[in-house]
């Protein structure tokens, strides 16, 4: 949702956060999951705390301000 709302790519995305733009599509799809360095990496990029990407369900309020 977060990149989708900063208007980033998905290779834009792995640029970023250093995780290849195929993972990206695997997260996205909910084909893996994301585990706690992914969401680290995803949350730096997205200059958030973690938990916004762990937890996006509970934070609705938190992403819609960091776009």
């Amino acid at each position: 949702m977060l990149r989708v709302l900063k208007g980033w790519t998905q290779q834009e995305l792995a640029q970023r956060c250093k995780i290849k733009s195929a993972n990206i599509s695997l997260l996205e799809n909910n084909r893996v999951d994301i585990g706690k360095k992914r969401a680290e990496l995803l949350a730096k990029a997205f200059q958030v705390h973690p938990a916004i990407i762990m937890f996006p369900e509970y934070e609705a309020d938190e992403i819609g301000s960091a776009a």
